[in-house]
């Protein structure tokens, strides 16, 4: 029996996904919303996982390693592990638990770099606003693992914030671009920045 089964790019689920984690960031970093949304927080990136794992998977049965493996990190830690992470913080205070979160600088740290290697990747084959909201991630999580490292000035969290508003943004548009292409609808997404 042969296996014809047809798989279609699942990665405008990863971009929807990677909106809502990195908006929700925004708004905590930002001060719009406080510890109170950390629950909330951490519930809504657990759901981000799977469409994360759905995007992953369905780019590596594709042939296209390094979106597949860049989804599958993303549900790992902006999803799965950020979850827990917002839910450890949300009841450490309420249970008198003693953490130490600058260990978090370290997951950050690699991220920043993984993220900074894949960048020329995104310029090259993805459109604009793809490349766009990498460049905004490879901002937003280097802050951050800054931050967690300690150097936590108001302007390091807020060059966070906003690295991660952008990357939503343009998230959203990659989506949208993504899902009515699928079915032959044009969408501005922007040209390819490196030729």
């Amino acid at each position: 029996m042969g296996n014809d089964t047809k798989i279609a790019d699942a990665s405008a689920a990863g971009w929807i996904a990677n909106s809502i984690v990195c908006f929700m960031a925004w708004a905590y970093l930002c001060g719009f919303v406080d510890s109170k949304a950390l629950l909330p927080m951490a519930l809504v990136s657990f759901g981000c996982t799977i469409s994360y794992l759905g995007a992953g998977i369905s780019l590596i049965k594709l042939g296209n390693l390094v979106g597949g493996v860049t989804w599958l990190y993303f549900a790992s830690f902006f999803g799965f592990a950020n979850g827990l992470t917002y839910a450890l913080n949300y009841f450490a205070p309420i249970y008198n638990w003693v953490i130490d979160t600058r260990i978090l600088g370290y997951e950050w740290a690699i991220l920043g770099v993984i993220l900074i290697f894949t960048t020329p990747v995104f310029l090259k084959y993805s459109p604009a606003s793809g490349s766009i909201a990498l460049i905004g991630a490879d901002i937003g999580v280097c802050a951050l693992a800054l931050v967690y490292l300690g150097y936590s000035s108001k302007a390091m969290i807020l060059t966070s914030a906003w690295g991660l508003f952008i990357t939503g943004f343009f998230g959203v548009i990659m989506a949208g671009g993504l899902i009515l292409e699928s079915v032959g609808i044009k969408f501005p997404m922007g040209r390819i920045i490196l030729k």
